[in-house]
């Protein structure tokens, strides 16, 4: 089954949250995201805060277009994982599973199995 892709605000930043396939957080900002995620904003904001606040490890990716190709921004030594994470993020992180570890992949392409 294809997932469904769509930006929340069209011409406006929005960070995102998934865990990969090892249990790391991955941080996407821009861009296209599962439309699952579209009925829970306000919490994708509030992780997104957090996250501006704290400043973890993440592996973070970033979007320059509509289409679902992010870019690696951020490369960790030593991530964030899921079972570390404060509910805020783990929470909305958990609502997109990757189905592949992002790992030292430097391009993720959503609408190439990654979803």
């Amino acid at each position: 089954m294809t997932t469904v892709l769509r930006h929340p605000r069209p011409g406006f930043l929005w960070d995102w949250w998934a865990v990969d396939a090892q249990g790391f957080l991955v941080q996407f900002s821009c861009g296209p995201a599962p439309e699952r995620l579209l009925a829970h904003v306000d919490r994708v904001d509030a992780a997104a805060a957090w996250a501006e606040e704290n400043r973890p490890l993440l592996h973070a990716f970033s979007c320059d277009g509509e289409l679902p190709v992010y870019t690696r921004t951020s490369v960790p030594d030593c991530p964030l994982r899921l079972s570390d994470a404060p509910s805020a993020v783990a929470d909305v992180a958990v609502l997109v599973e990757l189905r592949r570890a992002v790992g030292d992949t430097w391009t993720v392409n959503l609408d190439k199995g990654w979803v």
